[in-house]
């Protein structure tokens, strides 16, 4: 009857297999994104003194000078350079937790097959008691014999017992929907 414990083992087996690499890619997701943080600031600091270099080579007493153009060029090369860091930084982290959303659906799944399957064994052992407890009303080799069997009261039993499979049955059907 026990071997709902090996499956109940597998089950959290595989639940902390999977807990383990959504942690290791939660830290992964959280320098990623500092990565990101970090490029987005580069990306509008760059942007920033590209803009005040063209208002410098905007006015018409600083025009002439060949180092603000100089500035001005590296200052939009490494815009560009820190927007094109900050878009493949951004969609490494898309992949993260893309990754960590597949792990939170199978993550859920397998908790409900743990609650399912104690739910299962749970009623499997008091089916098992009650089975018992037929045999020891009804008087069998293996139960406990009365001097005058009551037949009521088996019958009884035995629609009870006939009810808890039907419940059982019930609950795993209306479960596998």
């Amino acid at each position: 009857m026990d071997n709902y414990a090996e499956f109940l083992q597998r089950l959290s087996n595989a639940e902390a297999s999977l807990k383990e690499r959504k942690g290791a890619l939660g830290h992964v997701r959280s320098i990623v994104s500092s990565a990101l943080e970090d490029n987005n600031f580069g990306h509008v600091q760059w942007a920033e003194r590209r803009a005040r270099l063209e208002g410098l080579l905007g006015s018409q007493e600083v025009a002439g000078r060949s180092g603000l153009r100089e500035l001005h060029a590296v200052a939009i090369n490494m815009e560009s350079v820190f927007r094109a860091r900050s878009e493949r930084v951004g969609a490494r982290l898309a992949a993260v937790q893309n990754r960590i959303d597949e792990i939170d659906g199978p993550l859920h799944d397998l908790q409900i097959s743990k609650e399912r399957l104690t739910s299962s064994r749970k009623v499997a052992e008091e089916r098992e008691k009650l089975s018992r407890a037929v045999l020891g009303v009804v008087g069998t080799t293996e139960g406990v014999a009365t001097a005058i069997p009551d037949m009521g009261l088996r019958d009884d039993l035995l629609a009870a017992r006939e009810a808890v499979v039907l419940a059982e049955a019930l609950l795993e059907l209306k479960g596998g929907q």
